[in-house]
């Protein structure tokens, strides 16, 4: 039997827990085995290190991106989530990239103001540049894109 292929879901945690989820289903359904960061254990080692690390050892990377730019760790220009993309891009790996849809329902919460919300801008049309991109309307509309997308990198 072949060896499941490891798919790292990269995305800002707090705003995303249950698109997170249905990605999470999408690759559970397609074969495939979903890398989060909620399933690292305790561990003494930073967030950013940590999250490289799971690219490393991924086989696929999967981009979701809403209205959050995310953290940028203390001596870094960047956000965690950019960092992965940027590892998963040096790496070759395959990318699937999934940015909300403006019709998708949002709290004001959900929103990141600021430098923030214009480096998230900035990523986001370089993620669209860079690769064909999927927007989504809702967490079981993002389910559905997945599970498509993680099909056709299957076959």
């Amino acid at each position: 039997m072949p060896e499941q292929k490891r798919v790292m879901i990269s995305s800002t945690a707090r705003d995303l827990p249950e698109h997170r989820d249905q990605v999470k289903e999408a690759c559970l359904r397609q074969g495939f085995f979903p890398v989060m960061m909620e399933h690292l254990d305790a561990i003494d080692e930073d967030a950013a290190a940590a999250s490289l690390r799971m690219v490393d050892e991924a086989d696929v990377y999967l981009a979701i991106l809403a209205n959050r730019y995310g953290y940028v760790p203390k001596g870094h220009d960047v956000s965690i989530t950019e960092m992965e993309y940027d590892r998963a891009v040096s790496r070759g790996l395959p990318r699937l990239v999934f940015l909300i849809d403006k019709a998708h329902k949002i709290t004001i919460e959900d929103v990141e103001l600021g430098e923030g919300a214009v480096k998230l801008q900035t990523l986001k049309q370089r993620l669209q540049t860079e690769n064909i991109v999927n927007f989504f309307e809702s967490p079981t509309d993002l389910r559905a894109h997945a599970i498509s997308s993680l099909s056709k990198l299957r076959e």
